[in-house]
């Protein structure tokens, strides 16, 4: 199940598996996958489940199901340079090669001071204008377009059982995604009337705007 909202006269998609699809061009966003997080945890002594080949699975059936022809990740590509092992780099090498045409645009994040892009992947990137939009990292405000970016993990927290949810938050100038990573966690966002916001709810979307 997805949702869907307009943005400066655009169509957007916010998807269950935490994709921003903007049908126009073709392009699949993400934000904060953060690989080899749960790699450089074990690396310090913290036994920790996950590994980088599950989110990438999930990026592929995004890209398979949108028939997206370009993907933007809007920084914190890698989490830390402990992260940074064989495997990871194994898995994101077999990854690219299978999809030698697909355009990726990766824009530099915090954590990106991990190291360079894998191989095949393409070099940082400050932000990326494409009227209506500003592809960033930081969730600035910009004269330069509708700022989509990441960093903030944003979620929302709801019922008795305070059950904590990452969301998509889009305010009037910027639209914030949640983090694409497993085991990222998420920030309760301050949202305001007039914002729109989509929680993520396993395979469903749940509209939870301020109208």
């Amino acid at each position: 199940m997805t949702a869907e909202l307009e943005v400066c006269g655009e169509r957007l998609v916010p998807r269950p598996d935490r994709s921003l699809f903007w049908p126009g061009p073709g392009a699949l966003l993400i934000a904060d996958p953060h690989f080899g997080k749960a790699d450089a945890f074990r690396a310090a002594g913290v036994p920790v489940p996950g590994d980088s080949a599950v989110p990438l699975a999930r990026l592929a059936a995004a890209l398979d199901a949108t028939a997206a022809v370009r993907l933007i990740v809007l920084g914190d590509f890698w989490h830390s340079r402990d992260g940074r092992t064989d495997r990871v780099a194994a898995d994101l090498a077999a990854w690219r090669a299978a999809r030698p045409n697909l355009r990726i645009e990766l824009v530099r994040g915090n954590h990106d001071r991990a190291g360079p892009p894998p191989d095949g992947w393409g070099g940082w990137v400050t932000e990326v204008a494409e009227p209506p939009f500003r592809f960033a990292h930081f969730p600035d405000p910009s004269d330069a377009g509708y700022t989509l970016a990441g960093h903030l993990h944003p979620g929302v927290v709801l019922g008795r059982e305070r059950l904590r949810l990452p969301c998509f938050w889009f305010g009037p100038r910027v639209g914030v995604l949640p983090a694409f990573g497993d085991f990222t966690g998420a920030a309760r966002v301050p949202a305001r009337r007039g914002d729109r916001v989509f929680a993520v709810a396993g395979s469903a979307m749940v509209d939870l705007s301020m109208r």
